[in-house]
């Protein structure tokens, strides 16, 4: 006997016979603004992040350790004054808006898998830019419900700094009591808060699903759908998710050795590659648990929590 989640994945691999190459094509294509946009600032000198790391490396002192606050700002001017920078900006912007129809698009093609549809090839991919606005829309809004699960914790991560600001200054004990007190309480909160927001993003982990093979629907109307069918079984979502940690541990100790092989560039291919592949495996194996979980003509639905009997040579 297996848990369930190893049967969407079968189901996954069933689907994907044959398949494999449009998936990945398609994948890449999701993927692609994203990688062009990166691509195009670290090649330009223009990617925000390492200019900032650059800047911040820039003012420590080599000797002392401490920072030089005016070179730091004067790192932060030449960062803020820098036209590149605010132009590979605004491309990953548009890169973000782009990228929830063509997923939408890529989740459409799986569903054509998995019911056995005749294959449109990669063009699928953009068989769902019509919801352009929605996309975005329910990427927002599923961004807005899990930062307001996340909430409490915020709350608690900010009113862990009260020890400290009540704390007595002309003590030096009391400071370095309240300031662990602080630290506790602040550790605690991040734990509660990430542990609300994965919770909240598996309540609306289906939500590309439906409005993917549902495109009448609205953004909040797609995303409360998921809500509804993932009542109860976020449990059964997180351990078809947890399933893949092996697939991305594979993933990196295969790059890893790659690059002490190869070289740099075969290992970032190798990386990439098998991210694509992953993405799609994981992407098809929760979109047959959606289906899963949608009323059979007979009115009743595959229980996801059920355990499936299969060949141990299917297994993984």
């Amino acid at each position: 006997m297996v848990y369930a989640s190893a049967y969407w994945k079968m189901k996954a691999r069933e689907a994907l016979k044959d398949h494999w190459l449009v998936g990945l094509l398609i994948a890449l294509v999701v993927n692609l603004p994203a990688l062009l946009v990166q691509g195009i600032a670290s090649a330009t000198g223009n990617d925000l992040m390492i200019r900032l790391q650059e800047a911040l490396y820039g003012a420590v002192n080599a000797g002392s350790g401490a920072v030089d606050e005016s070179r730091l700002m004067d790192g932060l001017q030449g960062i803020l004054g820098s036209a590149g920078i605010w132009v590979m900006q605004g491309l990953s912007l548009l890169a973000w808006l782009l990228t929830p129809c063509l997923t939408l698009g890529m989740t459409a093609w799986i569903l054509g898998r998995l019911r056995k549809q005749e294959d449109p090839g990669v063009g699928a991919v953009f068989s769902r830019m019509g919801l352009f606005w929605k996309g975005i829309g329910l990427r927002l809004y599923v961004t807005w419900r899990v930062f307001l699960y996340m909430l409490p914790g915020i709350v608690l991560s900010i009113l862990s700094m009260l020890p400290l600001w009540l704390s007595d200054r002309s003590s030096r004990i009391s400071v370095l009591s309240a300031a662990n007190t602080a630290i506790g309480l602040q550790t605690v909160s991040l734990v509660a808060a990430g542990v609300l927001g994965a919770v909240a993003a598996l309540k609306y982990t289906l939500s590309d699903m439906y409005l993917a093979d549902h495109p009448e629907m609205g953004a909040v109307q797609a995303a409360k759908a998921s809500r509804q069918a993932t009542r109860g079984r976020t449990g059964s979502v997180f351990m078809l998710y947890a399933s893949f940690i092996l697939w991305y541990l594979l993933e990196m100790m295969a790059a890893s050795v790659c690059q002490e092989m190869f070289g740099t560039i075969p290992s970032l291919m190798v990386q990439m590659l098998g991210s694509l592949a992953i993405t799609v495996y994981l992407n098809t194996a929760v979109t047959a648990y959606y289906l899963g979980c949608q009323p059979r003509a007979d009115g009743e639905t595959e229980d996801p929590e059920q355990e499936i009997e299969t060949d141990p040579e299917e297994e993984e």
